[in-house]
């Protein structure tokens, strides 16, 4: 009998449509990654009741623009296969056949019944090759794949990045899809969501669901990767008009759910705004850079500074950001663009209040971490103090220079 302490589906007064996710967590392996990249395509594609892409679409439309995706996330030390779907409330429509059991056994039916067979495969195959070869053309990609091997070169499993090794997707049968899709019946799994009649839709999903993993605990209190210390610069030569600089911050202790806050101001006050001090010094005053960007990945103990730029002028862009970010250490901080970077985050997390897409975003971080229960980030980003952004800055150290020309 299915625990349905994983089903958790609370009850939708706001939105005129529904949005559920089913999540499966297991460990973070190059393998892993490979075969759910391969696995979500397929089942994207068809279902043993729905065999070709045809099908699906048409049953999609039957059930009013029902939309399905599936695929996996990361999130440290673990790899979250996402199943999605957004669909109109039914009592948004006057029609009699459109109801939750007819959406949800449709749901259930894509994630539970895929279509395991050669053409399926085959066709899953050449849509993500031809995918990874889109996305490595992007020379901002490759830089990032590098700059993630360099960083996990003592722990390759954690360097996956976007499909995970071509060469494995490529490589794999019928039989490797389908024994990986059936190990996942066993793996911590849960329904998350929000829909008119909750009640209703939690039941047709302890119905339809009966995956071992659903009365498993699903929440994980070691999920951050330390950061290595490698402190190193790698260069390498493509031929590309623009250079890509990616310098990457390691964090000398597991962050805590104030530098969680910390390090998203940082990022904003960095490189959020055109007033935000990256991007005035690097882009607008000396014209280095045409774009700058951070971001803090709080599981990976990481804060990565990358910027598309001028071949040329690698050498200065490195030193402005060197000196930034020894300036916030210092204390030196614009106290008028960090309250802005703050107003600017809080402003933001308002707007996507009204977005069902980011409130399930913000369930799945939830549930999967286990300290993140009662936590309220907005109050959290506007307690953080110039003293707070500039201790986090001194408990980062510059692990990996990495430059793709």
């Amino acid at each position: 009998m299915v625990n349905d302490k994983n089903i958790k589906i609370q009850s939708n007064q706001k939105f005129s449509a529904a949005s559920l996710g089913y999540f499966v967590r297991l460990p973070l392996t190059q393998h892993n990654l490979a075969l759910a990249t391969l696995l979500t395509k397929m089942q994207g594609n068809a279902s043993e009741s729905y065999p070709d892409p045809a099908m699906i679409a048409a049953r999609f439309s039957e059930l009013y623009s029902f939309r399905f995706e599936a695929a996996p996330q990361l999130f440290g030390k673990e790899l979250v296969i996402s199943y999605l779907v957004d669909f109109v409330e039914p009592q948004e429509i006057l029609d009699p056949d459109y109801n939750y059991r007819e959406i949800m056994e449709t749901f259930i039916d894509l994630v539970t019944n895929p279509l395991l067979v050669a053409k399926n495969l085959e066709l899953s195959q050449r849509q993500l090759r031809d995918e990874y070869q889109e996305l490595v053309a992007q020379p901002n990609n490759q830089a990032l794949i590098d700059f993630f091997n360099y960083w996990y070169q003592d722990q390759p499993d954690y360097a996956a990045s976007f499909l995970g090794p071509i060469e494995e997707i490529e490589a794999a049968t019928v039989q490797d899809v389908r024994r990986f899709f059936d190990s996942l019946e066993s793996c911590p799994s849960c329904l998350l969501g929000q829909a008119y009649d909750a009640r209703q839709v939690a039941r047709l999903a302890n119905e339809g669901l009966d995956a071992s993993g659903l009365s498993l605990a699903f929440p994980m209190s070691d999920l951050a990767i330390a950061a290595p210390d490698l402190r190193f610069a790698k260069a390498a030569e493509q031929g590309n008009q623009q250079a890509q600089l990616f310098l990457g911050y390691g964090y000398k202790a597991l962050p805590n759910l104030a530098d969680l806050a910390c390090g998203t101001v940082l990022r904003e006050y960095l490189t959020g705004e055109q007033s935000s001090r990256l991007f005035a010094k690097v882009r607008e005053e000396k014209g280095a850079a045409y774009a700058v960007e951070s971001n803090w990945y709080a599981d990976n103990s990481l804060f990565l500074i990358n910027a598309g730029l001028d071949p040329g002028k690698v050498e200065l862009t490195e030193q402005i950001i060197a000196k930034e970010m020894q300036m916030v250490a210092d204390g030196r901080i614009d106290p008028g663009l960090l309250k802005q970077s703050k107003q600017a985050l809080v402003n933001r997390q308002l707007i996507n209040q009204d977005s069902s897409a980011w409130l399930l975003a913000r369930k799945i971080r939830y549930a999967l971490h286990e300290n993140y229960e009662g936590f309220n980030f907005a109050q959290a980003v506007k307690a953080v103090t110039s003293k707070d952004l500039a201790n986090f800055v001194k408990n980062l150290y510059l692990n990996e220079s990495y430059v793709l020309k």
